[in-house]
């Protein structure tokens, strides 16, 4: 095989696999950029606390976030299941505001290697090496960004790290607080569709 089409199936390979990563946000609350500016849930959110002093190792909850008052979260973690949470003993939360896009990025730059693709594999002992030559700046960009945005984790609100917990506020399904007049017991999670 010859090293130009090794150097090809190197860089796919490691679009593919950089695109393949998990996500522990269930599907219904990975919301696209565009769904995420209409959203009239709250967001995933992972908070570890600290419940009880005596216990070494703190908690963990996940669940979409309900609201905050001044003092507590409130997380719905599965129906009718809604979790405070001392904002004092919150060791750390992660808040999902939408979907990484690197997924996106790996389809679409595999997508644009798809004509550089068949023309080599159609014209193998003519052009095939040119062919794979015109696709490597959209590969390497492709991959580059596929790379970058794996590594940026602008869609996740950190706490302590980078936001304080005032900043989860506008992303909870009641921004302004706990109202007088919701059920927490007749809340329940978004569905997928």
């Amino acid at each position: 095989m010859s090293d130009n089409k090794k150097t090809w199936i190197v860089l796919l390979a490691g679009l593919f696999l950089v695109a393949c990563q998990t996500m522990y946000v269930p599907d219904a609350y990975n919301f696209s950029v565009k769904e995420s500016k209409v959203n009239p849930y709250g967001y995933w959110t992972v908070v570890t606390f600290k419940a009880d002093p005596e216990k070494l190792a703190p908690e963990m909850v996940a669940g979409e976030l309900i609201c905050i008052d001044s003092d507590t979260l409130y997380l719905l973690e599965s129906d009718s299941l809604v979790w405070p949470i001392y904002a004092r003993s919150v060791v750390k939360a992660e808040l999902f505001t939408h979907k990484n896009q690197t997924g996106t990025y790996a389809a679409l730059s595999s997508l644009l290697l798809v004509p550089n693709i068949i023309g080599a594999l159609t014209n193998v002992e003519e052009y095939g090496g040119g062919f794979l030559a015109i696709g490597i700046p959209t590969a390497l960009i492709g991959l580059s960004r596929v790379l970058a945005e794996s590594k940026s984790h602008d869609n996740i609100l950190v706490y302590p790290e980078k936001n304080r917990l005032e900043n989860f506020k506008l992303y909870a399904r009641f921004p302004a607080g706990k109202p007088e007049n919701v059920d927490f017991n007749q809340l329940t999670l978004k569905r997928s569709f």
